[in-house]
């Protein structure tokens, strides 16, 4: 999800040399509770849910005692390079991971001190789209971009303890952008647009890279995916024009169903087979809720514009100024708060934040907090701990002092 913040806190980080700013100005700090659980994706899981709904230390009973921790920077960008500073923050293992300036970088959370930081294009000509941790590799999804048209994108696993490059793959055999990536049970997923690349999706084998399947059609729609209930939710494009939004299953690729229109791809709850939500605008401009399963309208949001966040018996969307809470049993409209405009937010421990700083109640919507003056273009909750990126160049670290 994107946050952004500007701040005075700035910690300039080159190569090894590491300056970290803390609000205690501690050299270390004590690990976050080991309940907490970790946001290992992007967008937290392959569903692009955007809800941790394990956290456990950051909770409404402890928001308040939240505060500034510590800020790491990205090192100055390449002149020749995309321009892209802090990107994809992920929390996990105690670790925070992020994309800074075209470096892959792990720090450890309770210092920010840099373990390791490797370079996936000496070039600085790739756009890094998506970050993920799991089975000991980190995933990145990357996407040149010398070419508008035609750009050609490459997945990279690099071992998490060491930064090693472990494998790369392109997205499909045939090219193709990429835009999004995913991982769930074992596969990397990913997908992307381009006018002369066409519409690719693909599934990896997450150790190995190996491709599993892949389709690549004409392009008609973006190049978003995601993962519910093990069905992997993307667009297909046929040959004799038109759009449709398509169910596959993940392991094998074989169509499981189809809708035909001009569908939005939102989020859905969860990529296991506990998922029973996708969430899309429909033809007719109406976010809708789709079963995984079956591709069939369940309800509607009334007011919706984007969900930006699906977390247990709740969505959260905006809807006009504010923000609107949704029974994801039913639809029904729970609750409506005008924080400011809201583009992003992330749910976790009972709490809603949003890229201007708001912790709101999950229960009502009420503001708990206001932790930091956005908008943020970068947001993480996890382990304690929450990664907010609100100046392009740095990363803050919020939590619980001490942690």
């Amino acid at each position: 999800m994107q946050v952004t913040l500007t701040t005075a806190k700035v910690a300039m980080i080159f190569g090894t040399a590491l300056a970290v700013v803390s609000a205690t100005g501690a050299a270390a700090a004590q690990p976050a509770a080991a309940t907490s659980s970790s946001w290992s994706q992007t967008d937290y899981n392959a569903a692009q849910s955007r809800a941790n709904l394990a956290e456990q230390t950051l909770t409404r009973s402890t928001v308040g005692k939240i505060a500034f921790l510590r800020s790491v920077a990205a090192p100055p960008v390449p002149v020749n390079g995309c321009g892209q500073a802090v990107v994809a923050p992920v929390l996990t293992g105690g670790s925070l991971y992020a994309v800074t300036s075209g470096y892959l970088t792990k720090y450890n959370a309770a210092t920010g001190r840099i373990t390791w930081r490797r370079n996936p294009d000496p070039t600085f000509t790739q756009l890094y789209t998506a970050l993920a941790v799991a089975g000991g590799l980190v995933v990145l999804g990357e996407v040149d971009c010398l070419s508008a048209s035609d750009p050609n994108g490459i997945i990279q696993a690099f071992n998490a303890a060491t930064g090693a490059l472990v494998w790369s793959q392109p997205i499909t055999p045939a090219g193709g952008a990429l835009a999004q990536l995913v991982v769930s049970n074992g596969f990397v997923v990913a997908a992307g647009f381009s006018e002369a690349g066409g519409l690719p999706v693909s599934v990896h084998r997450l150790t190995t890279g190996a491709l599993v399947w892949y389709r690549l059609t004409n392009p008609c729609a973006p190049g978003d995916v995601l993962v519910d209930a093990q069905v992997v939710v993307a667009y297909s494009c046929p040959a004799t024009g038109g759009e449709r939004l398509v169910g596959s299953k993940l392991a094998t690729g074989a169509r499981v169903w189809s809708r035909s229109g001009n569908w939005q791809l939102q989020r859905g709850d969860t990529d296991t087979i506990a998922g029973r939500h996708v969430f899309a605008t429909n033809p007719g401009g109406t976010v809708v809720s789709l079963n995984p399963l079956t591709g069939q309208t369940q309800y509607s949001l009334a007011q919706a514009t984007d969900v930006l966040a699906v977390g247990g018996p709740q969505s959260y969307a905006s809807c006009g100024f504010g923000v609107c809470a949704y029974s994801t049993a039913t639809g029904s409209l729970r609750w409506q708060v005008r924080p400011g405009l809201t583009v992003a937010l992330a749910a976790a421990g009972g709490v809603l934040y949003t890229d201007a700083g708001f912790a709101l109640d999950t229960g009502n919507g009420q503001t708990l907090a206001t932790l930091w003056q956005g908008p943020a273009t970068w947001l993480a909750v996890g382990q304690g701990r929450i990664a907010v990126v609100t100046d392009p160049r740095i990363l803050d670290l919020y939590g619980l002092p001490g942690s």
